[in-house]
């Protein structure tokens, strides 16, 4: 059996050989949500996404923007 770790909860969709797509249900099971698909052999268990290791700042080149987009003239 293949084990796949997905960050999608709480369903799974993904394709068979056959080109066939089948959904499975992640359930909580011995505290994991996990799900098995006899259809391709496959276990598909959730992690859950962590976040970046990387430090993200505003572009330098983007106008800084204030306030209330809508003047009340119509555009």
């Amino acid at each position: 059996m293949r084990t796949v770790y997905v960050a999608e909860y709480p369903a799974v969709q993904h394709r068979h050989d056959d080109g066939d797509i089948v959904t499975v249900r992640l359930r909580l099971r011995g505290g994991v949500h996990r799900a098995v698909c006899s259809g391709c052999d496959t276990e598909f268990v959730y992690r859950k996404p962590t976040p970046s290791n990387v430090a993200h700042v505003k572009s330098p080149l983007l106008p800084g923007v204030k306030g209330n987009f809508d003047d009340g003239e119509g555009h």
